[in-house]
């Protein structure tokens, strides 16, 4: 009798052990997700900031674009002044 009572010790003890290397796959498992979730918003988080800097960008570019319209306007806007003011005879 003592026979099987070690072999039922010993099989728990297998099983146990099995048991405890299955929970580990199963955590080693659950790590990965969590790593590769990680990964992902991080990767989503460098995106966000690039396309926030290229708006950024491209606002700067076309402010500095309506400024130049804005120069050019303003010039040609002179320009019809003073043909306008030739134009008109002066009063005395």
């Amino acid at each position: 009798m003592n026979k099987n009572n070690k072999r039922v010790g010993q099989g728990d003890q297998n099983e146990l052990s099995i048991q405890a290397a299955e929970l580990a796959v199963v955590g080693e498992v659950f790590s990965i997700i969590g790593d590769t979730i990680s990964a992902i918003s991080a990767i989503l988080a460098l995106e966000a900031e690039q396309q926030e800097q290229n708006e950024k960008e491209n606002s700067m570019k076309d402010n500095k674009n309506m400024q130049k319209q804005i120069r050019y306007l303003t010039t040609e806007l002179e320009k019809l002044k003073h043909q306008v003011n030739r134009q008109r005879p002066r009063r005395k």
